[in-house]
């Protein structure tokens, strides 16, 4: 890698190249911006890698790229936010934060408040399509299969494109798929408006989590993913209130729907004016197009966002979205059983979501508002677990010095075996000996675990694998969405053939099984991933970045106070001449006092 200081470049071979660009001193350039090396522009794009004779690009990793014809080289200008800079989504001000946190998390509170708001209209439904229960059912598991699947495509398109037209596209999608389910005239309709309105509302899970990423430094992402964990589990919550929509018989399945599209044509609007770019990979991009029109090549570079250097095409982009997340389920322990974790918890959430109705009606008799308000108890257990993650997030902070990103287990440590006990409280209480209050703190237990178990793993999944966070939550997410909700689909085979009682209490046994993994990460987590095929390149790439960032800092503070010692030393050598202007001359002083003496 060339440097500020060399003065060739060797491009075929050892043969010297004169460079082409002269020196420019860093105390010339824009705030933010510094002197980088010599790259080669080719018709793909700024690439890092070796032009070849046959027209590819040969990379330190010895794999190649096709391109057009071989680049020239060209100097580069990084262009990074200056210290403080306003435009940098680190430093936003507090309310500016805190209002684009609000657009995000309500859209992620709509998305979850539909999974639960559609199984409320499930009976009027079937009456006035004519169809089975279970096919109505197929509803409950075809909306997060979009979820699961709308993430492998979406994530490069956010990635190249940004937040802002992920948010306000998938809004408008989202909006009006509504409509599939409040005009729709036959069953299928409504499940592949189901399916579509998963994947357009899947950028209220995956985007959400990743404008908490843009705003926020990693040890103050807890909160803000506390209340993105909050927003998913008390938006299923608050789908009771459809339960008197359901009870009444002038309003019933159709204006669940409409109810909630009002709702979003508001939402619609706030979020174009509010929501902004987030993604500051693209702002510097936007940033480095502007310096190039305006200044275009006269610092003896061209200024060029690191993002933009040997970027993918979209379709390339696209075909590793599609592979990475899967390769990362089955090559990644870590991921792999924290996929397993989930899909149980997700499996069980949607039996509960699908099953209340069951047992709560021919178990203890409720009516259909009755049932409604069982799933209230999905908010309590949601706002236990974000009181307790106040809790985690100071452990986190005591323990990161040592424990590193391991401490972030804590929570789920305690939570896995909650989960495991609220699970069998809600089977065993679910009889008609029993009272009805022991299944809804079955529940309550249940979600607290839950909320502890779907945030961890979030976070430690994204500080484990950083750049490659993505995937490898994509990966989890795929295996605990598609497994999870599956799990809808067999509630009433499940609670025919085994009872709830029992049912309910197998589920409880097998979270019991699973819950040593957060003991197993925290313990073995480091040893593991050092022998994880993805994860001990990524942590040398992160190594070689952080020592290429520190000599780049180094450098750079060094050209910084030799253009500030050599201003001090014009300063100084001005201010002594001015003196010695200002001062009387001795010797002169001297020969005009004695010329009249003279005379």
């Amino acid at each position: 890698m060339s440097t500020p200081e060399a003065s060739t470049s060797t491009l075929h071979g050892n043969e010297p190249v004169e460079p082409a660009f002269h020196r420019v001193s860093v105390g010339d350039l824009p705030p933010g911006c510094s002197i980088g090396p010599e790259l080669y522009d080719t018709p793909r794009g700024i690439v890092s890698g070796i032009p070849k004779s046959n027209g590819t690009v040969e990379r330190s990793s010895g794999l190649t790229d096709g391109v057009e014809a071989p680049g020239q080289p060209v100097k580069v200008i990084w262009v990074e936010f200056p210290p403080g800079s306003p435009d940098n989504p680190f430093s936003y001000t507090r309310r500016r934060k805190i209002a684009i946190m609000f657009c995000a998390l309500f859209f992620a509170f709509c998305t979850a408040l539909q999974g639960a708001a559609y199984a409320q209209g499930i009976p009027s439904m079937t009456r006035d399509l004519g169809t089975t229960e279970i096919e109505a059912l197929a509803g409950v598991s075809l909306y997060p299969w979009g979820f699961a699947l709308g993430p492998l495509v979406l994530a490069p398109i956010t990635e190249e494109y940004g937040r802002y037209w992920a948010y306000v596209g998938a809004v408008a999608v989202y909006t009006l798929l509504h409509l599939t389910q409040s005009l729709a005239q036959n069953t299928a309709t409504v499940l592949v408006g189901r399916f579509l309105m998963g994947l357009a509302g899947c950028i209220g899970s995956t985007v959400v989590a990743g404008t908490v990423s843009d705003l926020y430094m990693p040890e103050e992402r807890g909160a803000p993913m506390a209340l993105f964990t909050l927003c998913v589990v008390s938006g299923t919550g608050f789908a009771a209130l459809f339960a008197y929509v359901e009870a009444n018989p002038h309003l019933q399945w159709r204006w669940i729907g409409w109810i909630q599209l009002i709702i979003l044509c508001i939402y619609f609007v706030v979020c174009i004016l509010i929501i902004g770019e987030t993604r500051a990979p693209i702002l510097l991009r936007r940033r480095a197009k502007k310096l190039r029109e305006s200044r275009g090549e006269q610092d003896g570079g061209r200024y060029t966002a690191r993002s933009e250097v040997d970027k993918p095409a979209l379709v390339t982009a696209l075909k590793t979205s599609l592979k990475r997340p899967i390769m990362f389920l089955l090559l990644e322990p870590v991921v792999t059983f924290f996929g397993i974790w989930l899909a149980l918890v997700w499996g069980v959430f949607f039996i509960e979501i699908a099953g209340i109705s069951y047992v709560f009606e021919n178990v203890f008799g409720f009516g259909t508002s009755a049932q409604g308000s069982v799933f209230w108890c999905f908010t309590i257990g949601g706002l236990l677990g974000y009181l307790g993650n106040f809790y985690q997030d100071s452990l986190y902070r005591k323990y990161y010095p040592t424990r590193g990103v391991e401490a972030r287990l804590y929570a789920p440590m305690a939570s896995g075996i909650l989960f495991a006990v609220g699970s069998m409280i809600f089977g065993l209480t679910s009889v008609p000996t029993a009272h009805w209050i022991g299944p809804c703190i079955g529940i309550t237990l249940l979600m607290t675990g839950a909320f502890a178990i779907y945030q961890t793993g979030f976070l430690y999944l994204s500080q484990c694998y950083g750049t490659n966070a993505s995937s490898a939550i994509a990966g989890m997410s795929f295996l605990r969405i598609i497994v999870g909700s599956s799990f809808a689909m067999f509630t009433n085979k499940l609670f025919e053939s085994m009872t709830p009682r029992w049912g309910l209490f197998l589920m409880g046994c097998i979270g019991l099984l699973l819950a040593p993994i957060p003991f197993v990460a925290y313990y073995y987590g480091p040893w593991i991933r050092e022998r994880s095929p993805y994860s001990k390149i990524l942590i040398a790439e992160e190594k070689q970045r952080v020592e290429a960032e520190m000599l780049l800092q180094q450098k750079t503070e060094a050209e910084v106070a030799r253009v500030i010692s050599g201003q001090s030393m014009r300063r100084n050598l001005s201010r002594g001449m001015s003196r010695a202007k200002s001062r009387p001359d001795p010797v002169r002083n001297e020969s005009v006092e004695k010329a009249p003496e003279t005379a």
